[in-house]
């Protein structure tokens, strides 16, 4: 009786050896990591020269910017804001880096320039 309880434990152990193994080689065969298609690199955009605010200054922007990778909108007391963030662009003395120009208006019409920011390059953003 000893000696079948230990044939029956063998095959079982036996059985689950191969069925792991089974499952092993169907898990690597599976390729879980997305494909990497790289493309040729963006082009930068080219933005007009702008200077910082100067009085009577007033830029309509948005009859002439191109269209930003961010913007965001906000209003403080009676200004209103927008952050242009362009992750590649030539710009003034900045070749080819992420630009943000930060405006403010009374009128959501006549726009200010105040702050112009470089960004530091980040590869694969998207």
């Amino acid at each position: 009786m000893g000696r079948w309880k230990w044939k029956n434990t063998y095959k079982y152990n036996l059985n689950i050896l191969v069925l792991f193994a089974i499952i092993s080689l169907f898990l690597s065969a599976c390729n879980t990591a997305p494909t990497v298609v790289r493309g040729p690199p963006p082009q930068p955009v080219n933005l007009p020269f702008l200077r910082l605010e100067q009085a009577g200054e007033c830029y309509y922007i948005d009859d002439f910017l191109p269209t930003p990778d961010s913007l965001v909108n906000g209003k403080t007391s009676n200004l209103y804001l927008r952050y242009y963030t362009y992750w590649n662009a030539r710009y003034k003395y900045w070749s080819e880096v992420g630009i943000m120009l930060a405006f403010y208006s009374r009128d959501m019409r006549c726009w200010a320039l105040f702050e112009e920011y470089a960004l530091p390059r980040i590869d694969d953003i998207k």
